[in-house]
């Protein structure tokens, strides 16, 4: 049996894993899944952790989604939604709003209707937004407003940013990621912009202008087409795609000189005001 220290670190990978889609069948293929479920509800609240964050980005794949239903994933996660660790209670929320497409005795599920209804006198913004949207969109229970939102799908944003070597150093000094490849010194023309650098701008345009302060991330699915060099001038754009309780946002950078996109992202966001 392996140490309790390895296992968490190969449930963290394995979790790490699950955020990109490309890695979904390869995930399938090594028996991920059947770990994940094993340690939804373990002793270990740290592996729970790593486990739950699996299940719900893998919930949204439909392959992977029929496979968590057939083996009674709905009542292993309505016993997580009672968790004292705010992230798991999350966890379970989130997945079982995706899983709702392709289960539908989730909607008409009293116990967690009940949980939802109680859930939305929380204190805590995130949790009575969560329920709020849980009982409106997927049980189709009228509650209070949550949001009069001005937005429309359709709505676009965009600005045009060109990253400085000295934007990759200070960079990589937060993030400790001194990858040689981002820096002058790895031998080739330009150095090459950090991925997670991208995604920030792009959270900065969607906190800030569109949709705007109050919005949080619940899932987000990326892709790097191309590199990005120091240097080059980026335009970063956002658009609505989809205006409900919980908005759905595409976003690209692109470098509109050389005609490639170095950046792609579908998000699903919530407001938490």
């Amino acid at each position: 049996m392996p140490p309790p220290q390895a296992k968490c670190q190969v449930l963290a990978n394995l979790s790490n894993f699950a955020y990109d889609p490309s890695n979904y069948e390869h995930l399938k293929e090594v028996g991920a899944l059947n770990l994940f479920l094993n340690h939804l509800q373990d002793s270990d609240e740290t592996l729970t952790h790593f486990a739950s964050s699996a299940i719900c980005n893998l919930s949204l794949d439909p392959s992977s989604a029929d496979f968590f239903i057939r083996r009674n994933i709905v009542d292993l996660l309505i016993n997580l939604l009672p968790s004292s660790c705010e992230e798991i209670k999350l966890n379970a929320i989130t997945s079982l709003m995706f899983l709702s497409d392709r289960e539908a005795e989730i909607a008409s599920n009293p116990t967690i209707a009940k949980f939802m209804q109680d859930l939305k006198e929380s204190t805590n913004p995130r949790f009575s937004n969560l329920a709020t949207i849980f009982l409106e969109d997927i049980c189709k229970i009228h509650t209070t407003s949550f949001t009069n939102t001005p937005f429309r799908a359709g709505d676009k944003i965009r600005i045009q940013k060109t990253l400085t070597q000295k934007d990759l150093d200070a960079f990589s000094n937060l993030t400790n990621d001194h990858n040689s490849l981002h820096k002058h010194s790895n031998g080739s023309k330009r150095p090459i912009v950090h991925g997670a650098l991208l995604n920030g701008l792009v959270a900065g345009l969607i906190g800030t202008h569109l949709p705007g302060p109050g919005t949080v991330v619940v899932s987000q699915t990326m892709k790097f087409p191309n590199k990005c060099f120091v240097g080059e001038k980026l335009t970063i754009s956002v658009e609505l795609v989809d205006v409900r309780k919980i908005m759905r946002v595409k976003f690209y950078c692109e470098v509109e000189e050389e005609k490639k996109v170095v950046f792609e992202v579908v998000v699903v966001i919530l407001s938490i005001l």
